[in-house]
């Protein structure tokens, strides 16, 4: 059920004002008549929006294309920054007169904030050092590498590729990871036949011509960041030069925090950057004053102990609700696409596949909108190049 609506203000001589209210998401499509009835010139009053998702953006950008289309004038009002942030990522401010102006614009040291920090990231899955991915073996048995969010998964994914077989009739070896692509001395994921891979790794998986298949339906990867308690500073535009604690490079967190920071107006090209290779590490090194911040996946943030999260202080968040883990098919597998889909989604359907899922903190599988995959690879190029 939508949490939508529209409520229209007009005028014979003014610009007719749109205020919209609640969420912005698949449900809001069938209250968006009165945008599709513009007429005249008007102005969408966003301050009483609290969200808008991938498939929000997508129904906002066809609306106003079609608005575009007929000549109309849009302007935008009282955007927060989140909102305004993904509107500038998906273009769809081309098709506004004025740039959304935000309800609560946070202080910057900067005239403007950049369109962009690019910088070359060296990783040890770097695109440039990786070969070609290798066809997989023809023979009875498909490689299935998974990148694991906790250690502590590692028993679920066991069970579900056990499952897995039993149901598909075929011979798969599951190759977990954790952490970085490749560790363990395994082979890297990138010549397996499936990839459940992070964020990040599935933008650099798609550019060796891996399809990502479903996600799961459980939370998004957000990154908060953050400081000590008592820490004076309480926006990124009191820091100079800050010395930023984070886990990995490859880390979809850490490109959030990064953009955080850009969208801001503090440009994060001016931080120091120190890869500690584990995000609670990263909190013991900031309490212990051995830097000035700290970009964390939020699950992490939210997940430690009251007692720790009271000598921390959020300076920021992200709430993209784009960034998924996802299941990614060779393309020398891609005949079987259809067939591997229908496997996964089946499991929520299953009192055994719902137990299975459940262990490792997800409800089912579903494909994912293009939009989020759009974005998610507009905020990996940034970055990442």
């Amino acid at each position: 059920m939508t949490t939508f609506e529209i409520i229209t203000q007009s005028s014979a001589d003014d610009p007719a004002i749109y205020r919209l209210r609640g969420v912005i998401d698949a449900a809001a499509k069938a209250h968006m008549d009165p945008l599709l009835a513009i007429n005249k010139p008007a102005i969408l009053d966003f301050t009483e929006v609290s969200r808008v998702n991938s498939m929000g953006l997508a129904i906002l950008l066809n609306i106003l294309k079609q608005l575009h289309g007929n000549r109309l004038p849009i302007a935008i009002e009282g955007m927060n920054r989140m909102t305004a942030m993904l509107f500038k990522m998906t273009g769809l401010n081309q098709y506004l007169t004025n740039q959304p102006s935000t309800a609560n614009p946070p202080a910057t040291n900067h005239a403007a904030a950049p369109e962009a920090a690019h910088v070359t990231l060296t990783t040890t899955s770097s695109m440039q050092n990786r070969p070609s991915p290798q066809p997989p073996s023809r023979n009875d048995h498909w490689r299935f590498s998974v990148s694991l969010q906790e250690r502590a998964q590692l028993e679920g994914w066991y069970f579900l590729n056990t499952h897995l077989q039993k149901k598909w009739g075929h011979s798969i070896r599951l190759e977990p990871h954790f952490g970085a692509l490749e560790q363990n001395n395994t082979a890297p994921s990138d010549s397996a036949d499936i990839v459940f891979a992070s964020p990040f790794a599935v933008c650099e998986l798609i550019q060796m011509g891996f399809s990502p298949l479903l996600v799961p339906c459980a939370n998004p990867e957000e990154a908060v960041v953050i400081c000590r308690k008592n820490d004076e500073r309480t926006t990124f535009s009191q820091f100079s030069r800050p010395k930023v604690i984070t886990d990995r490079m490859d880390s979809y967190a850490y490109l959030l925090g990064r953009l955080l920071m850009d969208e801001s107006g503090f440009s994060s090209d001016s931080a120091n950057y120190l890869f500690v290779g584990n995000d609670i590490k990263s909190v013991q090194m900031l309490l212990r004053s051995m830097g000035d911040i700290a970009i964390l996946p939020r699950q992490t943030f939210y997940g430690l102990s009251s007692i720790t999260q009271d000598e921390l202080k959020v300076l920021d968040e992200s709430q993209t609700d784009f960034a998924y883990h996802a299941l990614c098919l060779s393309s020398h597998r891609r005949s079987d696409a259809t067939a591997i889909i229908n496997l996964f989604i089946s499991l929520q359907d299953e009192i055994k596949g719902q137990e299975i899922l459940s262990g490792l903190g997800i409800r089912g599988w579903r494909e994912p909108a293009s939009e989020e995959i759009n974005m998610l690879t507009e905020v990996y190029k940034k970055y990442v190049g």
